[in-house]
């Protein structure tokens, strides 16, 4: 277990680098305009302009040492469920059980919450709903995990042959993602920003997470397949 987590510190590590190099590179032009909308926004609007507490530089240092931090934790984590699934996903073909993982944990705790509630820019939303879109965005998040837990019981516990098993599977799955995107309500606030930039804020915010999670499922699975990491 002591190798794995530190298998997991290192991947998640690699992850969270990775994540930060995209927000500095092709995430930058769609921050920093969602940014100047939102100061355009206040000046327009009227609002008391205070000065940052700190400049733009030591906040965009301040986020890639979050996104490192962030990934040290989804690393770990990560190396925790491998390592609880089984050893017929870590051994003897540990690369492809990493992927199969990192797949299955993007869709449940990425891609499952973007879909409902999509990242929006700065501009867009008001403050006083911060706590409300917090609650509805975790309980998409919880939801969407214990649908793809339940799932992956039901797989695992039915005796069928593989086709209808894997008809039967996809099913209960888009059923579940059903009742999820109906139950819970859309987002309280309305969107004013362009839609341009809205839409590339969230493809950039999609886009970090995804080299993230691949970056983490791909190094996790290549350190365990070295012969001392499976011994």
């Amino acid at each position: 277990m002591k190798r794995i987590l530190g298998i997991g510190c290192l991947a998640g590590l690699a992850a969270g680098v990775a994540a930060a190099l995209f927000a500095a590179t092709v995430g930058r032009g769609p921050i920093q305009d969602a940014l100047a909308l939102e100061d355009s926004i206040s000046h327009a609007t009227g609002g008391t302009h205070h000065e940052d507490l700190f400049g733009r530089g030591v906040q965009e240092v301040g986020g890639a040492v979050g996104l490192i931090l962030f990934g040290l934790a989804l690393g770990v984590a990560f190396a925790v469920v491998l390592a609880a699934v089984g050893p017929r996903l870590v051994d003897p073909t540990p690369l492809p059980a990493s992927i199969r993982l990192g797949l299955c944990g993007f869709v449940a705790v990425v891609l499952v919450p973007f879909l409902k509630y999509p990242a929006n820019p700065p501009a867009v939303g008001d403050p006083d709903t911060v706590n409300e879109r917090t609650l509805l965005y975790f309980a998409a998040l919880g939801l969407s995990i214990a649908l793809t837990w339940a799932v992956w019981r039901f797989h695992g516990g039915i005796a069928m042959a593989p086709a209808v098993k894997a008809w039967a599977t996809a099913g209960l799955y888009c059923a579940g993602l059903t009742v999820i995107f109906l139950a819970l309500p859309g987002n309280p606030d309305p969107i004013d920003a362009p839609a341009d930039l809205v839409w590339r804020f969230r493809l950039a915010s999609l886009g970090g997470l995804t080299v993230a999670w691949t970056t983490l499922a791909l190094v996790t699975g290549t350190m365990l397949s070295r012969p001392s990491a499976r011994a």
